[in-house]
């Protein structure tokens, strides 16, 4: 016996699902099932059909049901048991009108059981109940705090020849700032769902923010003890990670989730693009290359202005109602969060991804000066592009992944980049690097948000708060990681490592990309 069953309330996000009754014969002709939206609890919303005409073993009534939450895969069963045995001895006891009302059918149908398959194929993502001009808000705000940590991070790159002058040491000592910063997104790693639960979604944003102001009063306020700059770098590295966590957990929660994620990864880029100029036009006419960071503090107020207005009064993003503990999930969800192969896969995936990004973008500058003999205005420029090329990829991409599939287009663009790559390493020209490292940004641009996003589909909610804290912080050690052996190496061969370097980590994402589990196409 086979049903059709809709929810007309919810929006044409339609899954096909097939329904089968115990009992009913065969039928390759089974209606389809269409369940979209997200409820709380199974409801029988009708039935139709089902008259004292019918004979034994008939399979031609209608049940409209509300699942009880969100869409649902393609090929899952939603099975009614006892519906067809019920139905028959009520209507054998009393035999209803033709125009039989839905409770008079329905009394007699024990239970309804629903069979969904585990949490671990969920792609559903129940949005946040907010107004259209608070969520505005809160992306504006996401935005703007991105911006700023795209601003921190772009900057390291065109300041570290002055701070290797300022302090005098070499390569490999300067790079101890990316082990601060590497520690600095391990705390967050370990503390960010903590502090989100404990405190809310909000106040820990906005603590993460004071916790940046204080690593940038640091950085600004001194230039002669370099231990102390580290720790600055370290309080800022916490601040960001938390941040970036928050961020990308909000943002799953919206109606386009991988659209969105890359304009927010974008903002980063553009604020990338932006401060290596303002950097090194700033030390290049004599300015302590320290006071840049007050850059950084004077667009912390705002941001923290905006994130109050944006966050204060939003405590937790919603649970999924099957994942909250006592109603089909176990509730610990740090610790499914550190036994999910998806999660340490993709952990392990944007750690690559960003040790390449942060290594070219950190060393681009020391690299052109060096090897491709340019001024540090040009170097600056080199740098900016790699960024700038990250910023509208960000922005345009997405669409194109969409249509290709996420898988797909990472592959491709990865191949791509190893190309662009290769000119830049083995062709000796000024222009022919500041191309192909502008290129490589945009090619490189959307493999963050591909993998938030792909994340989201396959881990439970219940675990996106810790599971997106892991993921970004142990991604974003590799900005510290890699970039660190970059200077380790340039140290005792020379700065030309960094070319061959960002070489071997493309090939290793492939690598690493290709043993993410598939998502359906569908759910793309």
């Amino acid at each position: 016996m086979s049903t059709d069953i809709q929810t007309p309330d919810f929006q044409p996000t339609a899954v096909t699902t097939r329904v089968e009754l115990p009992g009913a014969q065969a039928n390759t002709n089974t209606p389809a099932v269409e369940e979209t939206g997200s409820g709380h609890a199974p409801e029988v919303l009708g039935v139709s059909g089902a008259t004292a005409g019918q004979r034994q073993g008939d399979s031609d009534a209608n049940i409209t049901v509300r699942p009880p939450f969100g869409r649902l895969d393609s090929g899952e069963t939603c099975t009614v048991a006892g519906a067809v045995s019920a139905a028959k001895d009520a209507e054998q006891r009393e035999p209803p009108s033709e125009q039989a009302s839905t409770t008079e059918v329905l009394r007699g149908i024990p239970r309804l059981t629903y069979s969904y398959p585990p949490p671990q194929a969920e792609a559903a993502v129940e949005p946040l109940v907010e107004s259209k001009g608070l969520r505005r808000l809160r992306m504006a705000s996401s935005f703007a705090t991105l911006f700023l940590a795209g601003w921190n991070g772009g900057s390291t790159g065109a300041l570290l020849p002055y701070i290797e002058q300022n302090y005098s040491i070499n390569y490999a000592r300067v790079s101890v700032l990316f082990v601060s910063t590497f520690l600095g997104y391990i705390v967050a790693a370990a503390a960010a769902g903590t502090l989100s639960r404990r405190v809310g979604y909000g106040h820990a944003m906005l603590i993460s923010i004071i916790v940046e102001l204080a690593g940038n009063i640091i950085n600004t306020s001194q230039q002669v003890n370099f231990g102390v700059m580290c720790f600055g770098f370290f309080v800022v590295g916490t601040a960001f990670a938390t941040q970036l966590g928050l961020c990308n957990a909000y943002f799953a929660t919206l109606s386009k989730p991988l659209v969105y994620t890359g304009i927010l990864h974008g903002i980063y880029g553009l604020g990338a693009f932006a401060s290596p100029q303002v950097a090194t036009a700033m030390v290049t006419r004599g300015i302590p290359y320290r006071l840049f960071y007050t850059t950084n503090i004077g667009m912390n107020i705002p941001v923290f202005a905006l994130a109050w207005f944006a966050f204060r009064n939003l405590h937790a993003l919603p649970q999924h109602s099957s994942e909250r503990p006592g109603e089909g999930f176990s509730g610990n969800a740090l610790r499914a969060t550190l036994t999910s192969r998806p999660v340490w896969t993709l952990a392990i995936f944007l750690m690559l991804y960003v040790g390449a990004e942060e290594s070219l973008g950190g060393w681009i500058v020391s690299y052109v000066l060096e090897v491709r003999k340019g001024t540090p205005e040009g170097a600056s420029w080199v740098a900016s592009s790699f960024y700038l090329g990250l910023a509208l990829g960000r922005i345009f991409l997405p669409p194109l992944n969409v249509l290709m599939g996420e898988r797909r287009a990472v592959i491709i663009y990865l191949a791509l980049a190893i190309a662009l790559e290769c000119i830049a390493w083995f062709v000796p020209i000024l222009a022919s690097t500041a191309v192909s490292t502008a290129l490589v940004g945009v090619a490189i641009s959307t493999f963050y948000a591909a993998a938030i996003t792909t994340g989201g589909k396959l881990v439970p909610r219940a675990m996106h708060a810790d599971a997106f804290a892991l993921m970004s912080s142990i991604g974003q050690s590799g900005s510290a990681l890699w970039p660190l052996i970059v200077g380790v190496m340039s140290t005792k061969k020379g700065i030309w490592v960094v070319e061959p370097t960002v070489v071997a980590l493309l090939g290793a994402q492939g690598i690493c990309w290709l043993l993410v589990p598939k998502v359906d196409r569908r759910a793309e």
